[in-house]
């Protein structure tokens, strides 16, 4: 991550601990209870924003929406495993201390599903819908592997940063740093074959189809599909359509055109912004359209 996360990170009290001790119920509901009381009390924490020049001629301030914070402390349980699950809103971005260290971004409506404990024989193993990025902790001897499970793809982590987007019915695993080892799940048709699992090196980009179809490229600039982290998004060459399932995914707006062949303009270019508001008036000053929202949708017509 830049670094303004990595002050930030350095600067304030992360945002989700494990405390591996087991804790009785009694006390276990207080720390509940003063934990609600606290993140009652967190300010956000406000990123300032700058000027962002798309392609053609348009131009936007962005004032950032906040990075919502909260303070989570969970005992060890013995006996069955226990799960934690973090979710975010939308429009919402959330940062995760893991028991390891490690640290996780998750961004606007996604989720998390952490076990409580984790022990030598399990692994560090997560499960996530959404997206989210993360910055593994190397542990060269004692749980070593760490595993983050999506309904197309599983990726082994030794160390390494990298992104994973689980959205509409497809997998993209952007790799920045270390190595990852994919593990493509079997499609319903071909349920007995056993997929070969695929080495990622830093700048490569795996896609994973909604029939489990992998493809590899190599990216100039990789680290343009974390960029949600701190409110950034890159546009090259991309459909309307693309943008407009991406709003929805973040925002929770759909998008409803004129004509469907609105949906094929392509844009092109970087872009800062700190809610849907801006993102539209970014993409009527690109696309050469009108955008106005009512009712949760974003109407588009012909000027």
């Amino acid at each position: 991550m830049d670094e303004f996360m990595d002050n930030e990170m350095d600067n304030k009290e992360l945002p989700f601990g494990f405390r591996a001790l087991p804790v009785s119920d009694g006390l276990r509901e207080e720390n509940w209870k003063a934990i609600e009381e606290a993140m009652r009390r967190q300010e956000p924490v406000v990123r300032p924003g700058k000027v962002i020049r798309l392609v053609r001629v348009f131009a936007v301030a962005a004032s950032l929406a906040a990075i919502a914070v909260g303070i989570w402390w969970i005992g060890a349980r013995t006996g069955t495993a226990q799960y934690s699950q973090i979710r975010t809103g939308y429009g919402e971005i959330k940062s995760i201390l893991l028991p390891d260290s490690s640290i996780v971004t998750l961004n606007a409506n996604s989720s998390i599903r952490i076990p409580e404990e984790w022990t030598e024989a399990s692994g560090r193993q997560v499960w996530l819908e959404g997206e989210a990025y993360f910055q593994v902790q190397k542990k060269p001897a004692t749980v070593a592997k760490f595993v983050v499970h999506t309904r197309q793809v599983d990726v082994e982590v030794l160390g390494t940063k990298f992104n994973v987007n689980a959205r509409r019915q497809q997998a993209v695993v952007s790799l920045e740093e270390g190595k990852v080892r994919l593990s493509v799940h079997a499609s319903e048709a071909a349920v007995l074959q056993k997929a070969t699992p695929m080495v990622l090196r830093p700048g490569q980009v795996v896609t994973v189809d909604g029939g489990q179809q992998a493809k590899v490229n190599d990216d100039k600039d990789v680290t343009a599909h974390s960029g949600w982290t701190h409110h950034e998004f890159h546009f090259d060459n991309t459909p309307l359509k693309d943008i407009a399932g991406m709003i929805e995914d973040t925002y929770g707006y759909r998008m409803e055109v004129a004509d469907s062949s609105m949906l094929q303009v392509a844009i092109s270019g970087d872009v800062r912004v700190g809610n849907v508001e801006e993102m539209i008036k970014v993409l009527e000053g690109t696309s050469g359209y009108t955008m106005h929202i009512k009712d949760k949708t974003i109407y588009v017509t012909f000027r």
